[in-house]
């Protein structure tokens, strides 16, 4: 299981277009378990992403409601050595959001403090909250041998 917390900043391409980019960052993931089976995650990370979104149009709802994808990177330290990811991502959003990355599939909020309110301007910057589940997951083949490592200091 993981959590991810930091900002996400929505930047419309145009005043008056649904289209627009997205960027998280700073932001922190910080997951517990294991990673490929054997190695065992020993701390946090920094996590950040960027795409484009398409927002539904004005008065289908609340304000941040959009489908977007894009790209996300992110890595912890294991006991084995430091693990880096990037990925595709793709998330929808409607009050509340999914997200899917091919190792990372969660929901996520977008909350307050807001810079914008919706009404006489878009949200621009906000706090991104995520919960997730890692799902890559490789077993070690059984026949092999796994030495034991110790990370250098």
């Amino acid at each position: 299981m993981c959590t991810i917390s930091g900002t996400i900043t929505f930047t419309q391409s145009e005043p008056t277009s649904t289209d627009g980019s997205w960027t998280i960052g700073p932001a922190v993931i910080n997951c517990q378990g294991p990673y490929n089976g054997y190695e065992r995650i020993i701390g946090p990370g920094q996590f950040a992403g960027s795409g484009t979104y398409t927002a539904f149009p004005p008065g289908t709802g609340t304000c941040l409601h959009s489908v977007g994808s894009g790209t996300v990177e992110y890595g912890f330290p294991t006991t084995a050595y430091d693990i880096r990811l990037v990925e595709p991502h793709s998330y929808a959003l409607a009050g509340a959001g999914v997200f899917t990355t091919p190792s990372l599939k969660g929901t996520f909020q977008v909350l307050p403090p807001y810079d914008g309110d919706c009404v006489t301007k878009p949200v621009t910057t906000a706090l991104f909250v995520a919960q997730a589940s890692l799902l890559r997951f490789y077993p070690p083949d059984p026949d092999r041998y796994i030495p034991e490592k110790s990370r250098p200091l």
